[in-house]
């Protein structure tokens, strides 16, 4: 699926944090990847995996660094569902969608009228 970032709805801020991704497939077994976010909203993330997820897979995301604020409190898991995923090179981008109430990050989002922060 492509995917235009001048499409999205949400304000993004660019984001370097290791976390883990764990998904079950209908028949039981775990997928694992450690990747990391490369950017947040206040309701989802983006993240490059080696397989590809599809929309609607659910899937729980945990930081790698303990101690770390940026997913929730207690270094709880918390789940997103996956709402796109696009083929870049050997890779996917893909981007979820937090299912909990839970800010996902402790980041203050500037006002909707300030000028958007590049991504890289």
């Amino acid at each position: 699926m492509a995917y235009d970032q001048e499409n999205r709805r949400e304000q993004r801020i660019a984001m370097d944090l290791s976390v883990e991704i764990t998904r079950y497939d209908l028949q039981g077994r775990m997928f694992t990847e450690r990747t990391r976010i490369e950017d947040i909203s206040k309701k989802g993330c983006r993240f490059k995996l080696r397989v590809e997820l599809q929309p609607g897979d659910i899937v729980s995301i945990r930081p790698l660094v303990p101690g770390d604020p940026y997913l929730g409190q207690d270094e709880q898991l918390q789940l997103y569902e996956i709402r796109w995923a696009a083929q870049l090179g050997t890779r996917w981008n893909t981007g979820a969608f937090k299912l909990e109430s839970e800010d996902l990050a402790d980041v203050v989002f500037p006002p909707l009228n300030a000028r958007n922060l590049p991504l890289k």
